[in-house]
């Protein structure tokens, strides 16, 4: 109890000092709560002592940089960047990918400075800062001249590369990618496929994986040595696999748990319990690196070994199969708020798909491992074949119900109700039970309901970088005004969908095009190949748009389009009105169409301007803005962008009419919902 208390009190000090103030406040009054009895007063003190010390620990550790040195030791070595560690702090090194660097490896840098991290975050993609600040990563550094002091004898990323490109087919490749460094590639459908139908779990499972195999072997080595012999053999025979993972933080997990139980029962006489043992490695784990509780890995790993250690004794009195059933069931439900965050939505069928191919993925994981160290490539390739064949098969059965992550008190509530749920169960307390079952079933069904789009309006300027895109839900009927388009990511897939998943939203009524500019329409053809539109306009169909359910009217401003050949003045200019609030949508429109529109629609109400072309000095004249007076004007445009949008220009005449200024590339999606 001593170490779980510990445990507890550091993951509450590191979760107050990076500002999770919610979540720790949560955290020390429910350890609080737990120790106040007289019983464990001793324990109350301890908590309070370890968060005072650790905190200062963490405060001292954060801000202080006491070794300041040209040579750095390489952590992790992906395709475009490094994360070097100087003896006291870890930061980000952009690199060219024909750079030998590997982990392990000693560089020397010249004239190097630090800067802070700046990353383009587009709407629901990768949030590389958040992953980076996990990592215990703030800074980047530029550097005019890098070189090789010390080259590690092995080369563990380069390994990786080489045996990945053996296989020509992508799709294998991201397979095996996927099973053994659990590393896939986002820009395959085959890999949405996966994530639509929630196995992508199955990938991230590389823990499990290992311990399945290590644990293996072990019992294979019983049959002729000692327990300890054993244990000793195992990690011997697994370790070069195990080294050409070792930057990943669930390899470093698993090998301080073997080489700790491997002492708990061979030296120590089994002296510490399952959930000692799990707080002494988090301890040690959140002591090295305060930041590593906000990787997925290491809570979602410790959540899950919490929640096995609370229903230990109810699950070891079933039958096999039993037991392997409600294991499952007890991983769907410790892991659903993260699976409802990566997916934005639940499968409900992710269980049974789940269930069916976790068996085969081990057996796969273990014939991925063999073809990595002497087996051809084409036997795995033809396994997985046949093994992409059937998942294809299985889309057709897909039902998913959108949902948007779940915030910080929700996430809280949803686990308090499962703790109290378990332990209820555990102690066989069976009114109780039921009570906080039935609980956590209305919570989940009450949050499934899309009871927030029939109460309100809502407009979205999304963040698709440097283009367009805004989303208009108006009476639980949805529309999308351009669609972005980047040439280096899928849109559609990547950030449009989910976003519409988020806002529980299954079909577009229609989309306008505002005119056929790549930033406006790219994302067009992929859009309609993966959901469901059931009209599309541009310039060349559309005037006016009016709906009898719903009593929306969308209104094209210009009507003038026939006197230009210049793609930008052909923009649709799009007015609507919300629960009498007035948008207008310039697209990519001119000064001389802005002229004409204010000449043609004198005392045009506009209370929220999309402004015309990112921010282009081609429009947005004063004499425009003075006109229509709109009391925001939102800019969608990309994080230091080639053109240098927004125009100084054009933010000089937003501030002189005192119209305040909202922009994607500094909030990200901006969203106005209305009751």
């Amino acid at each position: 109890m001593i170490f779980l208390t510990i445990f507890l009190s550091l993951i509450s000090s590191s979760l107050l000092y990076n500002k999770f103030y919610f979540i720790a406040l949560i955290f020390i009054i429910f350890a609080l709560v737990i120790l106040s009895f007289k019983r464990l007063k001793k324990l109350f003190i301890i908590f309070l002592l370890t968060f005072v010390i650790s905190f200062l620990f963490i405060y001292l550790k954060e801000s202080l940089n006491l070794l300041n040195t040209s040579y750095f030791i390489v952590l992790e070595r992906k395709e475009s960047y490094l994360i070097c560690f100087n003896g006291f702090k870890s930061f980000y090194l952009d690199i060219d990918e024909n750079l030998l660097f590997d982990n392990f490896d000693i560089i020397k840098i010249n004239d190097s400075k630090f800067v802070n991290l700046d990353f383009q975050t587009l709407e629901s993609g990768f949030d590389f800062k958040s992953y980076l600040f996990s990592k215990s990563v703030d800074q980047e550094i530029s550097f005019s001249k890098i070189e090789e002091v010390f080259d590690f004898p092995l080369s563990f990323y380069f390994l990786k590369v080489n045996f990945l490109n053996k296989f020509s087919d992508p799709i294998y490749r991201n397979f095996i990618s996927g099973f053994l460094f659990s590393s896939l590639d986002y820009s395959l459908k085959e890999t949405h496929l996966l994530k639509e139908l929630q196995l992508i779990t199955l990938f991230s499972l590389t823990g499990i994986y290992l311990n399945f195999v290590l644990y293996g072997l072990k019992k294979i080595f019983e049959f002729k040595f000692n327990e300890k012999e054993s244990y000793i053999l195992a990690f011997i025979t697994f370790s070069p696999f195990l080294l050409i993972n070792i930057s990943r933080f669930t390899t470093i997990k698993v090998i301080i748990f073997f080489i700790f139980n491997f002492i708990n029962k061979c030296y120590l006489n089994k002296k510490y319990s399952r959930i000692e043992v799990i707080s002494i490695v988090g301890s040690f784990f959140i002591l090295i690196s305060s930041r590593i509780i906000y990787q997925a890995g290491f809570y979602m790993s410790f959540l899950i070994y919490f929640f096995l250690h609370l229903t230990a004794s109810k699950f070891y009195e079933l039958k096999y199969f039993e037991k392997k059933i409600a294991i499952q069931l007890l991983l769907g439900f410790v892991i659903l708020p993260f699976n409802i965050s990566f997916n934005n939505s639940l499968n409900l069928f992710s269980f049974l798909f789940i269930m069916l191919f976790l068996p085969f993925s081990k057996i796969l994981f273990i014939i991925s491992i063999l073809t990595f160290l002497f087996l051809p490539p084409f036997i795995i390739e033809g396994i997985f074949g046949i093994i992409y064949r059937i998942i294809y098969a299985f889309d057709s059965l897909k039902i998913s119900i959108f949902l948007p992550p779940l915030n910080e008190f929700l996430i809280i509530i949803y686990y308090l109700l499962l703790i109290f749920f378990f332990y209820f169960y555990e102690i066989n307390y069976k009114k109780r039970y039921i009570l906080v079952g039935s609980m956590l079933t209305l919570f989940l069904l009450t949050y499934s309901l899309p009871i927030d789009n029939f109460l309100s309006y809502q407009v979205s300027f999304i963040n698709v970088g440097q283009g367009d895109s805004t989303l208009i839900r108006y009476k639980n009927k949805n529309y999308l005004i351009d669609t972005g388009g980047l040439t280096y990511t899928d849109l559609a897939n990547n950030n449009l969908i989910p976003f519409f998943k988020k806002n529980r939203i299954y079909e577009l009524e229609a989309v306008f095009i505002t005119h056929y500019d790549f930033d406006h329409y790219g994302a067009l053809e992929s859009l309609k190949e993966n959901f469901k539109i059931n009209n599309i306009y541009d310039y060349n169909n559309f005037n006016q748009f009016k709906t009898r359910e719903s009593s929306l009217d969308i209104s094209n401003l210009n009507n003038f389009i026939d006197l230009w050949s210049d793609e930008n003045n052909r923009s649709l200019v799009l007015y609507l009105n919300i629960k009498e609030n007035a948008f207008l949508f310039m697209g990519d429109a001119s000064k001389d169409i802005e002229k004409r529109i204010i000449e043609e629609y004198q005392n045009l109400d506009v209370d929220y301007l999309k402004v015309s072309h990112h921010g282009s000095k081609t429009a947005s004249s004063l004499e425009f803005l003075k006109e229509i007076k709109p009391e925001e004007a939102i800019i969608s445009c990309g994080k230091n962008n080639w053109y240098n949008h927004p125009n100084e220009e054009v933010i000089s005449n937003l501030n002189k009419l005192n119209i305040k200024i909202r922009r994607t590339d500094l909030e990200g999606t901006i969203t106005y919902k209305f009751y």
